[in-house]
Protein backbone atom coordinates (compact mmCIF):
# COMPACT_ATOMS: atom_id res chain seq x y z
CA UNK A 1 0.00 0.00 0.00
CA UNK A 2 0.99 3.35 -0.90
CA UNK A 3 0.30 6.49 1.45
CA UNK A 4 0.69 9.90 2.01
CA UNK A 5 0.07 12.48 5.07
CA UNK A 6 -0.03 15.64 5.07
CA UNK A 7 0.25 17.85 8.21
CA UNK A 8 -1.93 20.95 7.99
CA UNK A 9 -1.87 23.77 10.94
CA UNK A 10 -2.29 22.46 14.12
CA UNK A 11 -3.10 18.98 14.94
CA UNK A 12 -4.99 19.12 11.47
CA UNK A 13 -4.24 16.44 8.69
CA UNK A 14 -5.14 14.48 5.84
CA UNK A 15 -4.02 10.88 4.81
CA UNK A 16 -4.60 9.30 1.77
CA UNK A 17 -3.81 5.33 1.22
CA UNK A 18 -4.08 3.55 -1.64
CA UNK A 19 -6.04 0.23 -1.40
CA UNK A 20 -6.17 -0.67 -4.61
CA UNK A 21 -5.70 0.26 -8.13
CA UNK A 22 -8.70 2.43 -8.29
CA UNK A 23 -9.30 2.30 -4.67
CA UNK A 24 -8.32 5.07 -1.82
CA UNK A 25 -8.84 5.87 2.00
CA UNK A 26 -8.91 9.20 2.79
CA UNK A 27 -8.54 10.22 6.42
CA UNK A 28 -8.83 13.85 7.27
CA UNK A 29 -8.52 14.91 10.73
CA UNK A 30 -9.83 18.88 11.20
CA UNK A 31 -10.30 20.06 15.24
CA UNK A 32 -9.71 16.50 16.81
CA UNK A 33 -12.95 14.66 14.52
CA UNK A 34 -11.60 12.05 11.71
CA UNK A 35 -13.54 11.55 9.08
CA UNK A 36 -12.94 8.46 6.68
CA UNK A 37 -13.94 8.38 2.86
CA UNK A 38 -13.31 5.52 0.20
CA UNK A 39 -12.85 7.68 -3.32
CA UNK A 40 -12.35 6.53 -7.02
CA UNK A 41 -8.94 7.60 -8.45
CA UNK A 42 -10.79 9.78 -10.20
CA UNK A 43 -12.64 11.57 -6.90
CA UNK A 44 -9.20 12.01 -5.20
CA UNK A 45 -7.76 13.84 -8.46
CA UNK A 46 -10.65 16.28 -7.81
CA UNK A 47 -9.73 16.94 -4.30
CA UNK A 48 -6.83 18.55 -5.21
CA UNK A 49 -7.64 20.75 -8.23
CA UNK A 50 -11.44 21.38 -7.43
CA UNK A 51 -11.38 22.07 -3.71
CA UNK A 52 -9.36 23.93 -0.74
CA UNK A 53 -8.31 21.60 2.04
CA UNK A 54 -10.75 23.55 4.35
CA UNK A 55 -13.73 22.71 2.05
CA UNK A 56 -12.63 18.78 2.18
CA UNK A 57 -14.71 17.79 4.91
CA UNK A 58 -17.90 18.66 4.00
CA UNK A 59 -17.00 17.26 0.42
CA UNK A 60 -16.49 13.94 1.93
CA UNK A 61 -19.80 13.96 4.46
Amino acid sequence: MKSVNFQLDGMDSIEITQIEEHLFEVRLVLDGEISVQYLTKEQVGQLGSTFQIGNIKSYLE
